[in-house]
């Protein structure tokens, strides 16, 4: 057998012709394959992901199905449910699925899970944070290039603490102008992209609690009001809480303005 595979690699493997069926891959179809570290099904197509699919991988750490096309419209805590018994998986890797909803605990099965990309997806939805709950480990979430249909709560990301690389960039819509800011729950927060978001409304608590952020995007949105001396209450100076910024990026915001206190952090 193929007891000793470490690395599987099957991109374009499985791919439907034309006036042909999905392929199907059989539940348990890779549970022989005990070693297996690396999965990789970037731009595959088949039918479904079912129940077993990725069932018995009790080495697996990387398990990639980017740009795949599988059917996958929500994620549910059923989808990848299999993956618990994959205690070592670090990195699940579902850009460009056609995925438009998390579910509640969506990926709860995956405790130890420290990546997670989802970006170049169609998700629409309000996050609550209940979709992320479960992932106690988790260092990266990119949901980026998820055509500005996503909107935050203050309690988006109350359940992934851990988190220290977050990206949004032309994913939002709606204000980021809450109380408390989205983001304050992340405290282990080193890099933010919330680029290409048309944001117009924040207020000056937007990075409270943000004590180890060091790179800050914030480039192609609409800040021009918020620094203005006119502005109704004031410049908001939302960058008062970033003390160890090292990179910030606020490139064709239209600003017109740079207040007194507005970079001093």
């Amino acid at each position: 057998g193929l007891g000793n595979l470490r690395q599987l690699n099957l991109q374009k493997a499985l791919t439907k012709s034309h006036g042909s069926s999905l392929p199907i891959i059989d539940d348990f179809a890779f549970h022989h394959l005990v070693q297996l570290e690396h999965l990789h099904m970037a731009n595959t197509g088949f039918r479904e992901i079912t129940e077993h699919i990725f069932s018995g991988l009790p080495n697996l750490r990387t398990l990639d199905l980017s740009w795949s096309s599988t059917g996958l419209k929500t994620v549910t805590n059923k989808t990848f449910a299999a993956l618990q018994e994959s205690p070592l998986l670090q990195t699940l890797n579902l850009t460009a699925m056609g995925i438009n909803k998390l579910a509640p605990r969506a990926f709860s099965s995956l405790g130890n899970l420290t990546t997670l990309l989802l970006s170049y997806n169609f998700i629409s939805q309000q996050l609550n944070g209940d979709e992320l709950e479960g992932l106690s480990n988790i260092k990266e979430i990119d949901m980026s290039m998820n055509q500005q249909s996503i909107s935050l709560t203050n309690t988006s990301f109350i359940n992934v603490p851990t988190l220290r690389i977050l990206k949004l960039g032309r994913a939002l819509k709606g204000t980021l102008d809450l109380k408390p800011s989205p983001f304050t729950p992340l405290v282990n927060l080193t890099i933010l992209d919330i680029s290409n978001n048309n944001i117009a409304n924040l207020n000056a608590g937007l990075l409270t609690g943000l004590h180890h952020l060091k790179v800050l995007k914030m480039q192609h949105n609409n800040l021009a009001r918020l620094w203005k001396t006119a502005n109704p209450g004031g410049p908001v100076l939302f960058l008062k809480d970033a003390t160890k910024l090292s990179a910030l990026d606020l490139d064709y915001n239209g600003l017109d303005e740079i207040p007194l206190n507005a970079l001093r952090g």
